[in-house]
């Protein structure tokens, strides 16, 4: 059956807002594989070390104190645990072993098994595995563990890595840290470097490590060393870190100190920190300040919360910091935080109570929030006020929830609190919410929803989602596969590109497009043998192939 055109429109910006949340995705390295004998795993050359514990997922007695600690490895005994631990089918105890490992390898052979890190596919592993191995190296030799750090191709293992060892070092040594965070190149990495190095020395001495600061000339407004400093002063003196806060030359580092101090100081003594607010004059930096401590005062004290609030010039501060007050009160006490928005002038300080303490509101009674967001003009705080009821409500009672946000009038609103209900309801149980879609009526409701349901099913679990597309009908399944099959051409190009003639001609070329240029990527042999034939435009291929 042909599809009409409002259905292959809807379909069309359906795609192209997957495609936008896939662009950012990165392409992990497939592990490299330990060769094996003819006949199966290759065993051992000698008995594995024992790990200090047995892995969470398999039945032990449970340790007592008096169990010796694990003997420390070496680089041969490392490596033949470590190609063990990545026979654990179970992702916890495997990532527990890895650890665990990591802790005992001795520092000096740290550089001789570090490699292993890169046969890791899964992100958090990888991270946790070199992090590990860094932390044990920067113990004994932190600058040739930082050299390693900045060496490694990946920024965001890059930065993690040198967040690791500066960590150590500046521990252990920290003007030798600072030298070391000064030696590297100009850029967003040395200042976090530097961050770290000096907040180690801010935790010990605040004041050293700000004239550090200035001595360095890395007083940039934008490097964040500053906020660094004060954020640890703050914890532990916030009076004195407030009055050095003031005493810097006005402007946006001063700004921000303050913000930062206030921020820290409101966290652990709301009421001195309001006090304190209370006294400075009005400025820019005073209307963030109050904005944040009258939130962490509203907890306890939310009436002298509002009082800090009103002493701001009406307008976009106050109101935001009213709106901060209702979301921290509703949480302590939400008929009261309720009773008090409610009275509240109509206007924009009202709109942005409602909508912070909308979360509150529609866990604690979903309908009584739904009947009064319904009482309100359309426009944006009923609709996130629909939203926020529905993501709620649907926690409890996805069906019902589904059902209520499908009859809301305005086809805004209406979408909104489907998703916010839909997104919920496919991460808890995604077969269940086929069940009820594939029970509506045909029809646009219909149709739409099988597209939600297709993107947001196929981020958590693509193949589940690509063997339901399979069973839909023949005339919806166009609807469904697009967004499956950007999922699964991520991660197995392959497979994807093998169903793209279940997707109308509109949406195949660019969908074509995707999965080859990833393809390209992971295997090009591969990629450029399909291309040969693939059912893409002539001009595409050869753009493609050019690649």
């Amino acid at each position: 059956m042909k599809p009409n055109a409002p259905a292959t429109a809807a379909l069309l910006l359906l795609f192209g807002a997957f495609l936008g949340v896939l662009a950012d995705r990165a392409l992990s390295p497939r592990p490299r594989l330990e060769p094996v004998a003819a006949g199966g795993n290759r065993a051992p050359s000698k008995p594995l070390p024992a790990l200090a514990r047995p892995p969470a997922s398999r039945t032990s007695p449970a340790p007592t104190a008096l169990d010796p600690p694990a003997p420390p490895l070496t680089a041969e005994d490392f490596t033949a645990a470590f190609a063990a631990a990545l026979r654990e089918p179970d992702a916890n105890s495997r990532q527990a072993q890895l650890f665990e490992l990591a802790e005992r390898i001795a520092p000096a052979d740290v550089p001789r098994v570090i490699h292993l890190f890169e046969q890791l596919s899964h992100r958090a592993e990888r991270e946790m595995l070199l992090n590990a191995f860094l932390t044990r190296w920067a113990g004994a030799d932190s600058a040739a563990a930082l050299r390693f750090a900045q060496q490694l191709p990946r920024p965001a293992e890059r930065k993690s890595a040198t967040r690791s060892v500066l960590g150590v070092w500046a521990d252990t040594d920290n003007p030798a840290a600072l030298a070391g965070a000064h030696a590297l190149p100009p850029g967003s990495a040395r200042n976090e470097a530097l961050q770290t190095a000096l907040g180690s020395l801010a935790d010990k001495d605040p004041a050293a490590a700000l004239a550090a600061l200035n001595k360095s000339g890395l007083t940039t407004p934008n490097s964040g060393l500053t906020e660094a400093i004060f954020l640890a002063w703050a914890g532990r003196d916030p009076a004195a870190a407030a009055a050095q806060a003031l005493a810097l030359p006005p402007g946006r580092q001063r700004d921000s100190a303050l913000q930062v101090v206030a921020s820290t100081w409101s966290s652990s003594d709301a009421p001195a920190a309001a006090a304190w607010v209370a006294q400075q004059p009005d400025s820019k930096g005073k209307r963030e300040m109050v904005q944040n401590v009258s939130s962490d005062l509203a907890a306890a004290d939310p009436k002298a919360a509002i009082e800090l609030a009103l002493t701001l010039p009406p307008g976009n501060a106050q109101n935001q910091a009213l709106a901060n007050i209702a979301s921290r009160w509703a949480a302590a006490d939400l008929d009261a935080a309720l009773a008090w928005v409610k009275q509240l002038p109509v206007g924009q300080a009202r709109d942005n109570a409602l909508i912070n303490l909308s979360h509150e509101w529609a866990q604690a009674s979903p309908r009584a929030a739904a009947d009064f967001a319904a009482s309100l003009p359309a426009g944006n705080t009923q609709n996130s006020l629909f939203a926020s009821v529905a993501n709620q409500w649907a926690t409890a009672d996805p069906a019902s929830a589904l059902k209520w946000a499908l009859a809301l009038p305005g086809e805004e609103a209406r979408m909104e609190a489907v998703d916010a209900s839909l997104v919920v309801w496919i991460n808890d149980a995604p077969e269940e919410a086929a069940a009820f879609v594939a029970k509506l009526p045909g029809g646009d409701a219909r149709r739409d929803l099988l597209g939600r349901l297709a993107v947001n099913w196929s981020r958590n679990d693509s193949e589940g989602a690509l063997k339901w597309a399979g069973q839909l009908p023949a005339s919806e399944q166009h609807l469904a596969y697009p967004p499956i099959l950007a999922q699964v051409g991520a991660e197995q190009p392959a497979i994807a590109v093998t169903l793209l003639d279940k997707v109308v001609p509109e949406v195949r070329a660019a969908l074509g497009e995707q999965i080859a240029e990833q393809w390209l990527q992971i295997d090009p042999a591969a990629a450029r043998a399909w291309l040969a034939t693939a059912p893409l435009p002539a001009e595409l291929k050869q753009k493609l192939l050019k690649q």
